[in-house]
């Protein structure tokens, strides 16, 4: 398709002095430039700019108009620039699909570069018969798929370890590396419980395998699944036990699932709810229970998240 569109930049080219227009959308994100299909979108412009006339070039090349668009919390902003004057438009997501999204943006692309569209010089003349010139080079046309970076989010949250019918204080600290809708995630918790008999403090660390889903614009969903281990550590107060404390350390897994709501671009609020599955322990003194956990342990939590 790239080469199908250049050979429709140099038809026009050697029609007529063109125009050179190149479109950039490497200020999108990588995960934005996935969800609206970033590869078609760019087709589709490049496509509507040629049959206007114009050629159309790779952001790094010199252009006479430059096209750009970039991400704000309503939407999309598009931005031409021209030799004299700059001009704006704004367009708002989910009120249609995608290609009539799409459609959209290459409409209001073709009216600002039309309404930018410089004046060109006349063509130079023809050289004469006896001073035969070779072939002109052309200027290398095609559209440049920009590579996007990886996201890394940073998150702290505080919530509840249920335990049975007992519930315990959870902080939880987690870092994510995005790899386009998948990610790898380092998650460091701690819990525990203090007592007149007893203290308990559980100490958890694991490494995840997720995928994040946009359900709209600012919600998504990321299922994950992750493996590490629980350290449990415990303080006995009684002083004539010879065993007063004491350390176990447990392999664990995790079925979690998050539920993100972006307030801005590097901003957001997550719910997590997770199942572990590790070791049970049970702490018993003159026949009665102290604490106990069985082998799956319910997490839930809030937390913040943000992108750095």
């Amino acid at each position: 398709m790239t080469a199908l569109l250049s050979a429709l930049s140099l038809v026009f080219l050697t029609q007529a002095p063109a125009v050179s227009v190149s479109f950039d959308l490497r200020p999108l994100s990588h995960q934005d430039y996935r969800r609206w299909e970033g590869v078609e979108l760019e087709r589709k412009v490049a496509l509507r700019l040629i049959q206007e006339g114009f050629a159309v070039v790779s952001p790094e090349s010199p252009a006479q108009l430059r096209l750009r668009a970039s991400r704000t919390p309503e939407g999309l902003r598009l931005d031409a620039a021209g030799p004299r004057q700059r001009i704006a438009q704004h367009v708002r997501m989910g009120r249609g699909s995608l290609a009539e999204l799409h459609l959209e943006i290459a409409q209001k692309l073709s009216e600002m570069t039309r309404a930018l569209k410089p004046e060109l010089e006349p063509p130079p003349p023809e050289p004469r018969a006896a001073e035969p010139a070779g072939p002109v080079p052309q200027p290398p046309v095609g559209v440049v798929f920009a590579p996007r970076s990886s996201e890394l989010d940073l998150s702290l949250g505080l919530g509840s370890l249920w335990r049975g019918p007992a519930v315990d204080p959870h902080l939880l600290l987690s870092i994510r590396q995005g790899l386009g809708a998948f990610g790898l995630e380092a998650e460091a918790g701690l819990g525990g419980a203090r007592g007149a008999e007893l203290s308990v403090l559980e100490v958890q660390g694991g490494a995840f395998f997720s995928y994040r889903l946009s359900a709209s614009e600012r919600l998504q969903l990321e299922p994950g699944v992750g493996a590490g281990v629980v350290l449990h550590t415990y303080q006995l107060a009684a002083s004539w036990v010879s065993a007063r404390s004491g350390t176990q350390v447990s392999p664990a897994g995790w079925a979690r699932m998050k539920l993100r709501w972006r307030f801005t671009e590097r901003l957001a609020a997550e719910l997590r709810v997770a199942l572990g599955l590790l070791r049970p322990v049970s702490h018993a003194s003159e026949g009665g229970t102290l604490w106990s956990r069985g082998g799956a342990r319910l997490e839930t939590g809030a937390s913040l998240s943000w992108w750095l």
